[in-house]
């Protein structure tokens, strides 16, 4: 009998839009799927463009380019949507959109 994985909320400050995301998919695989126009380009943690800011939760950053977040960034509680599995329920904000 195959189990089901574990599912998180995630709350997007900048939409207010609330989904679920099983802990072995992406924040950004998960909100494409619920229909939310979240921003993203290259979906593969190269780029930068869905950088989010983590306000609540945690995550489990997959492999990514170094240059699409750095160790700093990381500190001040940013993420890939792209690259981030929920460890917990999150709050998110997406910072390459006003």
């Amino acid at each position: 009998m195959a189990r089901t994985p574990k599912s998180h909320r995630v709350t997007i400050v900048n939409t207010k839009q609330t989904f679920d995301c099983a802990a072995n998919q992406t924040v950004l695989e998960a909100a494409i799927a619920a229909g939310i126009d979240y921003p993203y380009a290259c979906a593969t943690g190269n780029c930068g463009t869905c950088t989010s800011r983590l306000d609540f939760g945690k995550v489990t950053l997959l492999p990514r380019g170094d240059a699409s977040l750095s160790p700093q960034q990381i500190k001040a509680g940013q993420t890939l949507a792209c690259r981030a599995r929920p460890r917990s329920d999150l709050t998110v904000a997406w910072l390459s959109r006003a």
